[in-house]
């Protein structure tokens, strides 16, 4: 079942990475409401914005709105030659490891009063040295695990299919056509191998997003990103109301709103919606999940009893005006064991005894 997801914040040093990350921290949900959740100063819990809480809540009387949750990891800046040890090379390679997401982020605005680590600014350069560092500690770890391999190579019935991943992978990290998703695929069923390839939990394996850091108003680089930000007009601008944005000209939502929510979709999540008196609340799910599944993430025991669901969209039940008035003119959809849930469903589970 889901278990929160975390991102790691990945960047060189002054490219903005620490400011992001404070941003976020600012919004964080308390530790505590989340049971057996250390978090330390580096760790952040944030809720995932969400609109159609806050409307359902509305339209309910809901006495309390709960929001979807990801975890941002602050990652110690990188330099080139952390692979080797350089900087706080491997240790801070070793949390990566921890995160399902890499944000990079890259320096695009041109400011002299702030300096590069490399005396320049040139983003393209600066993502490629943070990859290749990620490469180079992935190549490592591959090196190694085929040292391995070979040592127990009598043992292991499946010996040919992993060292061949491996040596297809070190091909991915060099930037030439390999077929290690095929082999992957073909043996996803076998169970040895897919915890096997789990386990090697490599950095090149993460969903990455590339982030530019620009200056709304200065001169910036051009880079071809996921998701580009203005990290410091958005720290400027932290404590102001949606109203206050909108007047003096921004956006009403926010550009860290807009990040948090583009790494959660980019971590293949998805959120189903349940509401009454008591709360108007988001679950998370991984997408794909069926009914069952998606129910036991409200309590364990509610995957073995689920009898069915009762779905309705979030578009109709806004403008319906509610479940009542949804059931009355059939909109209410019985789903059974097979139903894949997806992103805005309102849903009553029914659970047998």
């Amino acid at each position: 079942l889901y278990s929160m997801l975390s991102v790691g914040l990945v960047g060189l040093p002054n490219a903005g990475k620490s400011t992001l990350f404070n941003l976020l921290t600012e919004r964080s949900v308390p530790a505590e409401n989340f049971p057996f959740c250390t978090i330390d100063p580096h760790d952040g819990i944030v809720n995932v914005p969400d609109p159609r809480i806050d409307v359902l809540a509305k339209m309910v009387n809901a006495q309390k709105k709960v929001y979807a949750n990801i975890e941002f990891k602050d990652i110690a800046g990188l330099i080139k030659g952390a692979s080797t040890g350089a900087g706080l090379g491997n240790q801070f390679l070793s949390h990566i490891r921890e995160v399902d997401l890499i944000l990079l982020i890259v320096r695009r605005f041109v400011n002299d009063d702030i300096i590069h680590v490399e005396n320049r600014v040139n983003p393209l350069e600066d993502e490629e040295i943070l990859l290749m560092e990620l490469g180079i500690y992935d190549q490592n770890i591959l090196e190694k695990q085929i040292q391995t391999l070979l040592k127990n190579k009598l043992k292991d019935s499946l010996y040919v299919s992993k060292n061949k991943v491996c040596e297809e992978l070190l091909k991915r990290i060099d930037g030439k056509p390999n077929t290690a998703k095929d082999i992957d695929e073909q043996l996803a069923k076998e169970v040895e191998y897919t915890k096997w390839r789990k386990s090697l939990n490599l950095l090149t394996d993460k969903t990455i997003v590339r982030l530019g850091n620009i200056s709304s108003d200065g001169q910036n680089v051009d880079y071809e990103c996921d998701f580009e930000l203005d990290i410091k007009a958005e720290s400027e601008l932290a404590g102001m109301s949606q109203d206050e944005r909108i007047e003096f000209g921004y956006e009403s939502e926010t550009g860290l709103d807009k990040l948090i929510r583009h790494c959660f979709y980019k971590l293949n999540l998805g959120t189903y919606l349940t509401c009454g008196e008591i709360e108007a609340r988001a679950w998370t799910f991984k997408k794909n999940m069926k009914a069952p599944q998606c129910a036991g993430v409200i309590h364990t025991d509610f995957e073995k009893k689920f009898i069915k669901a009762e779905v309705i969209s979030y578009q109709d039940f806004v403008e319906l005006g509610g479940r009542k008035a949804c059931v009355e003119v059939g909109k209410m959809r019985m789903e059974g064991k097979e139903y894949e849930v997806k992103d805005g469903d309102v849903i009553e589970f029914k659970i047998g005894g």
